[in-house]
């Protein structure tokens, strides 16, 4: 009787111990598709030409493009697996997704949203100024400042690399009106 208690003692040491660091170990990351590093630097190269589009002289014309072309690169970057895809709250059949995301969708969706939020602000501000009156500078510098804090914080919290060249920044000084 003692030899078993002891020898089921003994088993349950030896489980607990070659368990315990398995337990304790953090998960690593998901690993993000191939993809992702050449859309995020085709981002960053949009945004880079549309600062340059917009300050510290707009050219509506120039930016106009760059706007589809934004939210086609956050399309591809849904697609791709490399963020969320966006909520739907009907049953509709949604478009075939090469890869799903794994990251942390509830540090990542919100900021999803917000930047596809600045990208139709800045859209909205562009597409009014064509109607014929002068772009508000200010408003467009506002725009574009939370734009680009957007995209940091979108790299940093959906785990997306940093471009070789880093993100764009704003002039300055900042024109002013």
């Amino acid at each position: 009787m003692k030899k078993t208690i002891t020898a089921l003692s003994l088993v349950a040491a030896l489980f607990t111990a070659s368990s315990t660091p398995a337990a304790l170990a953090t998960p690593a990351a998901p690993e993000l598709p191939a993809a992702c590093a050449g859309l995020v630097t085709d981002l960053a190269g949009k945004l880079t030409k549309t600062v340059t589009s917009l300050l510290p002289l707009p050219n509506l014309g120039a930016v106009t493009p760059l706007i589809g072309d934004l939210l086609g690169l956050v399309s591809a970057l849904q697609s791709s697996g490399c963020l969320p895809a966006l909520p739907v709250s009907a049953p509709v059949p949604l478009p075939v997704k090469a890869v799903e995301y794994t990251g942390p969708v509830d540090q990542c969706l919100p900021v999803v949203l917000n930047l596809i939020s600045s990208i139709a602000g800045l859209g909205g501000t562009v597409l009014g100024a064509l109607g014929g009156g002068l772009p508000d500078v200010g408003k467009i510098t506002g725009i574009l400042t939370t734009l680009l804090k957007t995209v940091t914080d979108l790299l940093q919290k959906c785990g997306l690399p940093v471009p070789a060249g880093g993100l764009p920044s704003l002039p300055i000084p900042l024109p002013v009106e």
